[in-house]
């Protein structure tokens, strides 16, 4: 990987170097914390430290430190799950603990303050946080186990004294899971009838409704003095009427004297269809003309049929 170019060097005092040194020290202390603080542009420029002046025309001496290696590892620590990064981190600590104690420094000597925040910084890691507040409703849960765990408890010693106690406890808690079950199986056999009351409702209605459509348009056409498409309009109001009465199911493939052998033979039903039926494959099928006493008729037998 290649590594971050040195930036220029900056004439420094041993004050301004050991104050550097302490900044860099709190950068990589916020990198370990937080893998966004790893920010190889804060490092600043290199130093160019000057100890002391010898006097006007005589030498300075001096030393320059640089922080390539350091611009390298807040680099590779941006990676919070980078092979071997807090080990590098904790060298680069310790590189700078002894720059400083080199310069006379004492990096320890840093402040409670400072230190409960490096302590506060690591300790909010994921890893760390494992202990929640309980709820009102998690403390109410506790309690209701501690209460049912002491209940049983009295019931064991009471029944070491009283052996009959085992046996009723047992047996009455037998009872209520039958009494539970008994009321369950009740209650679902109650709302299974009243869905087929319902739907049995829902479909009767819907033919009667067939019904009485077929037959405002028989009214309709006969209002129009279409006597024809009013005969053939009343009998399916008659076939709709009986099918919703449940005397066959729906199936428009049958020819209507199949209508007619569906129903019992002689009965009034059967009696009073067949004549409508025979009309109305007269008029119908048998391409005939109809006149107002056809259309009468008809409606006199689907009455008939509706009253039977």
């Amino acid at each position: 990987m290649a590594a971050v170019p040195a930036l220029a060097l900056k004439q420094s005092t041993m004050a301004e170097y050991t104050a550097h040194l302490d900044s860099l020290r709190g950068l990589v202390e916020r990198c370990q914390a937080s893998a966004a603080a790893c920010d190889p542009a804060q490092v600043g420029d290199d130093d160019k430290v000057t100890l002391q002046s010898l006097g006007a025309g005589a030498n300075v001496n001096q030393f320059e430190a640089r922080y390539d290696w350091l611009r390298d590892t807040l680099k590779n620590a941006r990676n919070a799950r980078a092979t071997g990064r807090e080990r590098d981190l904790n060298a680069a600590l310790s590189r700078i603990d002894n720059a400083l104690h080199a310069a006379g420094a004492r990096p320890g000597d840093r402040g409670f303050a400072e230190a409960r925040h490096r302590a506060d910084a690591i300790l909010s890691h994921q890893e760390f946080v494992t202990v929640n507040e309980q709820s009102i409703w998690d403390k109410l849960i506790a309690r209701f186990f501690l209460w049912l765990d002491s209940l049983f408890t009295d019931v064991a010693r009471f029944g070491q004294r009283s052996p009959w106690i085992g046996p009723l406890f047992e047996w009455g808690l037998i009872a209520l899971a039958l009494v539970g079950l008994a009321l369950w199986a009740m209650r679902t056999v109650q709302r299974q009838r009243l869905a087929m009351r319902v739907e049995a409702t829902r479909q009767i209605e819907s033919w009667e409704e067939a019904s009485h459509n077929w037959r405002i348009l028989a009214e309709q056409q006969a209002a129009r003095r279409e006597w024809r498409e009013a005969v053939h309009c009343i009998y399916w109001a008659s076939i709709v009427m009986l099918e919703g009465r449940r005397f066959w199911s729906p199936n428009r493939s049958r020819t209507p004297r199949e209508y007619v052998a569906l129903l019992e033979a002689g009965s009034q039903r059967w009696s009073l269809l067949r004549q409508q039926t025979r009309g109305f494959e007269r008029i119908w099928y048998g391409l005939n003309p109809a006149a107002e006493a056809d259309y009468r008729q008809a409606l006199e037998l689907h009455e008939e049929l509706r009253a039977a």
